[in-house]
């Protein structure tokens, strides 16, 4: 299905999300429904706040996840995390600063991690099957294993993030567990009261839930 027009999470003007970037308050949005999303090329310039345009400041969002100052996107895609004897599928996200997962909505005890790129010692291909292969990321404390398609350019573009590592002062907030029950009933009033369409809805109730 193409989505022509999407909400922007920041000012709630519609955008074109194949454009990443809302006309009207600057923010970056970054979805992708595909098993495998390379945002690396990408260049990522926030502007200054304008009071003609909005009075909310832009920012990087990806599936409506606030980035923090100075981080941006590089790969995004569909997983499996592994936690023990059982997996949670959901999306994995690779960013300048860290990598982070987020388990869909249905998934029995939402998963939520994040692991910052200073952390990682190693990452490597462990199995590589016919369409997809298993990876493993290495800390000081824990191997994160996790099944996702491309997995060796996951692996490439782990490395190169974390060489390109630039250790400052920039804040990172920990991903919050979703409320998606509570994001649901928001997005149900804006529809209610007329701000959304009813395919806007159903496009970003699909969002939420990760289907």
């Amino acid at each position: 299905m193409n989505i022509k027009t999407l909400s922007c999470p920041n000012c709630g003007a519609n955008y074109n999300p194949a454009k990443y970037q809302c006309e009207y308050c600057g923010s970056y949005i970054f979805m992708s429904n595909e098993n495998y999303k390379d945002f690396s090329d990408i260049k990522i310039e926030i502007p200054q706040k304008t009071e003609s345009k909005t009075d909310k400041y832009p920012g990087v969002y990806v599936f409506g996840r606030l980035l923090g100052m100075g981080e941006r996107p590089i790969t995004l895609g569909a997983a499996n995390y592994f936690t023990g004897v059982v997996s949670a599928g959901g999306k994995l996200l690779l960013t300048n600063k860290s990598l982070s997962f987020s388990a869909h909505a249905f998934n029995v005890g939402k998963q939520e991690i994040r692991i910052d790129l200073k952390q990682i010692t190693d990452v490597q291909v462990t199995m590589n099957l016919f369409v997809s292969q298993h990876i493993v990321v290495i800390t000081d404390e824990k191997a994160h294993k996790f099944v996702v398609y491309h997995g060796k350019e996951w692996v490439e573009r782990i490395k190169e993030a974390i060489a390109n590592y630039n250790d400052d002062d920039t804040h990172i907030p920990e991903p919050k567990t979703n409320n998606y029950i509570e994001e649901l009933q928001q997005l149900k009033n804006l529809l209610d009261m007329g701000v959304i369409t009813e395919d806007e809805f159903n496009i970003k109730k699909r969002i939420i839930l990760g289907l």
